[in-house]
């Protein structure tokens, strides 16, 4: 797809559960597209446990570029995406850092081997939703 279909798809926050594997709910906030200051919450899934975390759009370049934070007392974490021109469709960069909290920490082997195989299915789910449309 192109690279402005591809960067509106993952900038909709409600979408995120449709794709992003350890992502249970996102629910928007605040009114109006998506842009800095832009809040959402998610409820995450590591294995058994759920944590509710407050998140906010900490960049935003159209069509290009957004980043995120996010903060909850079990854990906090940070995330980017990018979107670039490839050929005639579209490059898709993730990235992304998480700090657990507390009894969080002792999952944390978990968090990182479940974030490694989640990756792969994630960016397999946006493809296949994508080019469905």
């Amino acid at each position: 797809r192109s690279p402005s279909d591809v960067f509106a798809f993952l900038v909709d926050l409600n979408n995120i559960p449709k794709w992003q594997t350890g992502v249970v709910s996102s629910k928007v906030i605040t009114t109006g597209p998506t842009k800095v200051g832009t809040l959402f919450t998610e409820v995450v899934k590591i294995g058994p446990l759920r944590a509710t975390a407050n998140c906010e759009v900490t960049e935003f370049s159209p069509d290009r570029k957004m980043s995120f934070k996010a903060i909850s007392p079990s854990i906090g974490y940070e995330g980017q995406v990018l979107v670039e021109p490839w050929e005639k469709a579209a490059k898709l960069t993730m990235t992304g850092t998480a700090q657990p909290k507390g009894f969080w920490r002792l999952v944390q082997p978990m968090m990182i081997g479940e974030s490694k195989r989640g990756m792969k299915k994630e960016l397999a789910a946006i493809k296949e939703i994508l080019e469905k449309r």
